[in-house]
């Protein structure tokens, strides 16, 4: 899923710009301003990523719009995630985005910048789209490089450390405790070692992880972006490669070659094969990798727990996925209505169920949580994201190209570590000149 989700970055930004070159606007961009009030009747496109239940659920909401809004349509476009960037851009190209679009925060800008969206804050002045159930701090995640609002979020995702509790209990550590920072997080890891069963590490090798540095960044204060450039130090991602080869060269951690061989997909890392103590897994993945885990080590629990704090406070960020709405769209009230009724009505919410990130709307996460019929791994995810959530994550607002530009360099620099000998100074400092190069270009 690391992989896909990279190239598909880079092919949506290849697409866009090859579509909308220099700053020339899609489209007649005729909505300009549009406040979203006006008649809600006829046709509008709906376009997700997603398969099998996911569609489901989501036509089972587009039933229920279209019921409560007689004399409306809704057409609906969906694909695996991957297929789906790719015909999101072809539409991007041309002005034929659909007018109900769903977007995540880390693409967000690689449109943002090519004025094919509009901006939604007169749609939440005139009322046409009610955000006051949506908490400021994920609300933010929707905005672009200019500080428009482009995105409305109805879904929340974060990362987690997954810990295989069974193994923790029977190691003598217990779970990480309250509040930890990544040097506890060492700390925890050295005197779990002894107690674990010969060959399972306390972790999963991570310093070639986007996600875990992102989250270290977070911690120390520092911003991940500035200006379309890298704005942390150098000497911060050094400071992190250097804590993760200290764990290497311990033993705390997968070997180099075996990360290299861990399977791609989400709920069947390692820690879901129960083959070692900890890993960094999105926060949704808890319940695939728990049925992973029962049947492969029947009894052995999994927990999720917040990643590690830093001196600046929480360490989680939230990736978010929303609807936006394009220039070209004809029918902007009627898509306005749809985002409104997608992210106030409770019996919608009740149906998708947070099926893609937790429910942002703060009641309709409470309900969730109150249902006694809930899941009990669902419980714990919805449980940790309303933790993150009163911790006040940063919102990281990603440039355009951030997928093609910063994830695979970042791995590159850090194999280049493992695999090619060379010093975290060094890779640092390549990383620095590659990323910034290619961002400064977009």
């Amino acid at each position: 899923m690391r992989s896909a989700g990279i190239a598909a970055g880079a092919l949506a930004l290849a697409l866009v710009a090859s579509g909308c070159g220099g700053s020339t606007s899609i489209g007649a961009n005729p909505n300009e301003g549009a406040d979203g009030t006006g008649e809600v009747t006829g046709n509008v496109r709906v376009a997700w990523w997603g398969s099998g239940p996911r569609n489901e659920l989501t036509n089972a909401v587009i039933d229920q719009f279209t019921a409560a809004h007689p004399g409306t349509t809704v057409e609906g476009e969906s694909a695996d995630f991957g297929a789906y960037f790719e015909r999101l851009n072809v539409q991007a190209s041309s002005g034929n985005l659909p007018c109900v679009t769903q977007l995540q925060g880390r693409q967000l800008n690689d449109y943002t910048t090519k004025n094919v969206l509009l901006d939604l804050q007169p749609m939440i002045d005139s009322g046409a789209i009610d955000v006051s159930e949506i908490p400021d701090e994920v609300l933010d995640t929707g905005r672009g490089l200019d500080g428009t609002l482009y995105m409305i979020p109805y879904g929340a995702a974060y990362d987690a450390m997954v810990v295989n509790r069974t193994l923790a209990e029977a190691a003598g550590v217990g779970l990480p405790a309250e509040g930890y920072d990544w040097a506890a997080f060492g700390d925890w890891l050295a005197a779990a070692e002894p107690g674990l069963p010969e060959g399972i590490p306390p972790v999963n090798l991570g310093g070639a992880l986007p996600n875990n540095f992102i989250s270290y960044v977070a911690g120390r204060g520092e911003t991940l972006f500035e200006d379309r450039q890298l704005g942390f130090s150098q000497d911060l991602l050094v400071e992190y490669w250097d804590m993760w080869e200290q764990w290497r060269q311990a033993g705390l951690t997968t070997t180099a070659e075996a990360n290299a061989e861990e399977p791609e997909q989400t709920e069947q890392r390692y820690v879901a094969q129960g083959k070692v103590l900890a890993d960094n897994l999105p926060g949704n993945a808890l319940t695939p990798a728990q049925k992973t885990l029962d049947g492969l080590a029947p009894g052995q629990q999994l927990a999720s727990l917040p990643l590690p704090s830093g001196p600046a406070g929480s360490g989680n960020v939230l990736f978010t996925s929303g609807f936006s709405i394009p220039t070209s769209c004809a029918n902007v009230p009627t898509a306005a209505a749809f985002i409104d009724f997608w992210i106030n009505d409770d019996e919608a919410a009740a149906t998708f169920l947070s099926n893609n990130g937790a429910v942002t709307n703060s009641r309709q996460l409470q309900q969730q949580l109150d249902n006694p019929e809930l899941p009990p791994l669902k419980r714990a995810e919805l449980d940790l994201y309303q933790k993150i959530v009163a911790g006040t994550p940063v919102a990281v607002v990603y440039p355009p190209g951030y997928q093609a530009s910063f994830e695979g360099a970042f791995t590159r620099a850090y194999e280049s570590v493992i695999f090619g000998g060379t010093s975290t100074q060094d890779a640092a400092a390549a990383f620095f000149t590659e990323v910034n190069t290619a961002l400064e270009s977009r």
